[in-house]
């Protein structure tokens, strides 16, 4: 069960309670012997109210809620983005910007950076692309963990919710690994190891796209609230009409426990899911709309673990001077049927093994950033090794200046 509540008048606490209560309440869940984690995304520097994080009204309603049961412990934690095509972020900056810092302070509920935290190596049984994970103590200690995400589309792998919101529990440079090796799987790895045991999700302002304020921002004025996290991420992506067959690393981990991604084996309590339904705009689509000399043909079963890559890639590609030799690219992937062969064209992913003898073809379930930039390289007729060497020059530039934030 799934449950959404409307939040009245601006009353946010009042809307948390009530989506718990229909979730099925926390009380079995939280006991007196409970160490309990508060997990808002806190990610960047963003103030509550943006989109971009958990509104601190939020998580401040689930921790009252959680400090009424009495539980042996309770801590807020967070670490905050770790850098990769994008600078770092300081957890503490971040959980202050947002306003969760206070909050704490005011509960009496210690505040916990994940980044810094003592770290626990721990092995990953049927791991897919990770057989040991380093993750933050603090989170691998603790007894309940409630994931309290904002409901947001995401340019690497379509939606993030409260499942993807784990990834604060990787300390440090330990996040940038998950990209390295695969995000997706990489998430589905993460959640075998330290797994929500209750969502709240912040859809009170949800954040479409490229999460740019407030072009992005989309104002819902909604809570959901679930037991099972899976099953609440994947009622999120219906709110959002992002397919979550799409999202490859809940898809992944649907079909590892039988779980539907189809409406009907999730029963949805209190506000009527298809009342507040909206088209949220793909990251790619907007991302695209930046290179329009770029056509996207995305077969049925294209998912985030080729639209993830071709980012980077057609991102890389422009940075290292060849965005005019991207005009006129056709990229394929998916399943679309039949194709014109026309022009520039690259076909990346397994689904579109098919196709490949057409052109340049990237294998793989996802296919690797390398093997993608190679395609889209040999389709244009320009340097991959030039790709590549400006890719590593400006990650790890970018690492080097912004690390130090990780510390703090």
């Amino acid at each position: 069960r799934v449950a959404i509540s409307r939040v009245d008048q601006g009353k946010i606490e009042a809307a948390v309670r009530e989506a718990v209560a229909l979730a099925g309440g926390l009380e079995g869940v939280v006991k007196g012997d409970s160490r309990v984690l508060v997990k808002p995304n806190v990610c960047k520097q963003a103030p509550s109210g943006s989109g971009a994080v958990t509104d601190a009204r939020v998580t401040e309603a689930v921790t009252r809620m959680v400090l009424e049961l009495g539980p042996r412990s309770v801590v807020i934690g967070e670490g905050a983005s770790a850098g990769y095509d994008d600078g770092s972020e300081s957890t503490e900056e971040s959980m202050r910007e947002s306003g969760t810092w206070e909050l704490a302070n005011r509960l009496g509920v210690e505040f916990r950076n994940l980044n810094t935290d003592a770290v626990a190596e721990v092995a990953v049984h049927q791991p897919l692309v990770m057989d040991r994970l380093n993750i933050a103590r603090t989170a691998l200690e603790s007894d309940v963990i409630i994931s309290i995400p904002v409901l947001k589309s995401h340019l690497r792998t379509n939606a993030t919710v409260s499942v993807k919101n784990m990834m604060g529990a990787l300390p440090g440079a330990n996040k940038r690994r998950n990209h390295r090796v695969g995000v997706d799987r990489a998430i589905v790895d993460l959640v075998s190891v330290i797994r929500p045991s209750f969502a709240v999700i912040d859809a009170t302002v949800a954040m479409e796209g490229l999460w740019r304020y407030p072009q992005d921002c989309r104002k819902l004025g909604l809570v959901m609230a679930g037991r099972d996290a899976l099953a609440a991420d994947i009622a999120g992506c219906w709110l959002m009409e992002v397919d979550p067959g799409k999202v490859m690393y809940l898809r992944l981990l649907a079909e590892r426990e039988g779980l539907s991604l189809q409406p009907g084996q999730i029963e949805i309590a209190g506000e009527a899911l298809e009342k507040h339904r909206q088209r949220f705009k793909t990251a790619l689509e907007l991302f695209l709309e930046g290179h329009p000399g770029v056509r996207v043909i995305e077969g049925e079963s294209a998912c985030s673990g080729c639209s993830c890559e071709l980012v980077s890639a057609i991102r890389h590609m422009k940075n290292a001077g060849f965005e005019r030799e991207m005009a006129g690219l056709t990229v394929v992937m998916g399943n679309p049927g039949e194709i014109r062969a026309e022009g520039k064209l690259a076909l990346i992913g397994e689904c579109a093994r098919e196709f490949a003898h057409l052109g340049p073809y990237a294998p793989g379930c996802g296919p690797t950033e390398d093997a993608v930039i190679a395609a889209l390289c040999d389709a244009c007729g320009t340097a991959a090794g030039r790709v590549m060497a400006t890719r590593d020059g400006l990650r790890r530039k970018l690492w080097e200046s912004t690390e130090s934030l990780l510390q703090r």
